[in-house]
């Protein structure tokens, strides 16, 4: 991508719009595709370019999105993978967008692509199958295990990251090899409090009984603590009271944080706006399965100057 002024991005499975927040004025989205119509909505209640519903299996290897894109983003479904599901990897029907964009990416062969998954799916077979897309091309290839903590961000969310390119990477990815190490262990810089919505509504308050039910496994943060690092938000949070997220507590009184703050945590920009008639557990649910923009930013640093 050496010597492309604004590099052109199909963001595949697109989401609410995470990589194309981490983009901003470095690159143009040429097209932005998913399958999830809430999705879309606040997609385009954020961006002005095209987003399409689109299932990605679907695409044809003659779609002029794909032809006129420099750089493929792929943020494929983590439940083949991830330690909450199955672990049916590519037996799972949520794989079929991604074999079928391994196929396309050994016909088509893009200047360049990137992913973002669970660390689980690195060694799956269905990371298997795009390293051997990717290797049989002669892409140069990195891979990484990043956490946002590691860029001073107070939310641990552990992600693996691939990138490729046909005109070789630059800065990390050039000085590591496919098989470098995984994240540095996590240690976050910016006070958990300055992520912080500045009230406490009541209807975010967790009911005693419930943390005294699941008292020793619940995550509670402390907003007075500098060195509070909120767990991973899943899609998951406002629906199952362990494993999915933080709790926080303030001025002596537990909540869940709003889908504002986690948010913020996430990287995402003020100007962001959730639509207003979005309800909460949707907002959750769709917020969960996004991006942190900062580790977003550091992986593309390998293709993007």
């Amino acid at each position: 991508m050496t010597g492309a002024p604004s590099p052109r991005v199909l963001e595949l499975f697109c989401g609410i719009g995470g990589c194309a927040a981490a983009l901003g004025e470095t690159a143009t989205v040429a097209a932005a595709l998913d399958v999830n119509g809430l999705a879309l909505a606040v997609y385009r209640h954020n961006f002005p370019h095209a987003a399409t519903a689109c299932a990605i299996e679907s695409l044809r290897a003659g779609d002029p999105r794909l032809a006129g894109a420099d750089l493929w983003w792929m943020s494929p479904p983590c439940q083949p993978y991830t330690r909450r599901g199955k672990g049916l990897d590519v037996d799972d029907p949520r794989s079929k967008g991604l074999l079928h964009l391994v196929e396309l990416v050994g016909s088509l062969r893009p200047p360049a692509l990137a992913l973002e998954n669970v660390p689980e799916m690195r060694g799956s077979r269905g990371h298997a199958r795009l390293r051997e897309a990717l290797d049989g091309a002669g892409y140069a290839v990195a891979e990484r295990v990043l956490c946002p903590t590691e860029l001073g961000i107070p939310n641990r969310r552990r992600r693996f990251y691939l990138v490729a390119s046909r005109e070789g990477l630059r800065g990390w990815a050039a000085e590591r090899s496919g098989d470098g190490p995984g994240a540095a262990p996590c240690s976050a810089a910016a006070p958990l409090a300055s992520f912080l919505d500045a009230d406490d509504p009541a209807d975010l308050m967790v009911p005693s009984e419930l943390l005294a039910r699941y008292e020793h496994a619940v995550d509670v943060v402390d907003a007075a603590d500098t060195g509070a690092v909120a767990a991973t938000f899943t899609t998951a949070y406002g629906r199952s009271p362990v494993r999915a997220g933080s709790y926080l507590r303030r001025d002596g009184v537990v909540r869940r944080f709003s889908a504002a703050e986690v948010l913020r945590l996430l990287g995402f920009p003020e100007s962001y706006r959730l639509p207003p008639e979005l309800p909460r557990a949707v907002a959750w649910r769709l917020v969960g399965n996004s991006l942190s923009i900062p580790a977003v930013r550091e992986v593309l640093s390998a293709l993007i100057p």
